[in-house]
Parts: C-alpha cells; sequence; structure tokens
C-alpha cells in the first residue's frame, strides 16, 4: 500500500491494530486555499467505526495539527464531524464551498492555538 501527500512539509498520522491492520489516518500541512486563514490546514481524518470514540481521533489530531493555528474544510451536514472539531477548539469561519466531485456543501473551520501537544500514534488494540 502507498499513500501520498503532495504538498511539502505535510503530515501523515496512521494508527495501527497490533495486525498492521489500518484504523485510522489522517493528513494535513499548508493551508491550500489562496484566502486561508491559517497557515496550516488539517486535509482529512478519519477513524474505523468500531474505533470511533475510543479517542484514536483525538490523538490523530494531535499528532498532524499539534498547537498550530488550523484549518479544516468539514461537510455542512455532518454534524457529528462539526461537534468534534469544536471540542478540539475549531470554530465556523465562515466560508463556504461546494465540493467538486461531491456536490455536497462545506464550510470552513479555524481553530487558533489551541495549545494541544503532539503525539505520536503508532499502536491500537482491537476493541
Amino acid at each position: 500500500m502507498r499513500l501520498e501527500v503532495d504538498e511539502p512539509g505535510s503530515r501523515v498520522a496512521v494508527a495501527l491494530d497490533e495486525g498492521g491492520t489500518i484504523l485510522g489516518l489522517a493528513t494535513a500541512g499548508a493551508a491550500r486555499d489562496h484566502d486561508a486563514p491559517t497557515a496550516w490546514e488539517l486535509y482529512s481524518i478519519n477513524v474505523v467505526a468500531r474505533q470511533q470514540g475510543s479517542g484514536m481521533a483525538d490523538d490523530l489530531i494531535r499528532t498532524t495539527a499539534g498547537s498550530s493555528d488550523t484549518t479544516v474544510w468539514v461537510l455542512a451536514q455532518n454534524a457529528r464531524a462539526q461537534s468534534f472539531y469544536t471540542r478540539h477548539g475549531f470554530r465556523v469561519e465562515g466560508a463556504s464551498a461546494v465540493d467538486e466531485v461531491t456536490g455536497a456543501r462545506q464550510i470552513r473551520m479555524v481553530r487558533r492555538s489551541a495549545g494541544l501537544l503532539g503525539a505520536s500514534v503508532t499502536s491500537w488494540p482491537s476493541p
């Protein structure tokens, strides 16, 4: 398997179980928007359903975004994701866009120096 993020200086964090199965993944790097309110952007964060609520996503966001001022785009209809990001200090910034592939509306959320410490995510126990 190969994972690539094209933006220079980007971070990729992968959470694995003891057998090497991917349970979670997050990517972040330089903000890609011309009008980005921060220099850093969380590109993606995904955790398998059975690990949601385990704290794994919290570790992944700390590993990829650390305490940096960070921007994230989230689906306007995804209240659960918005709640997660709000817990991590993100606030709705006001910008919105339509995803070119799915046609879904997205909103931009921004976090200003939340003081989170980076952590290394390497292994998670299977549920």
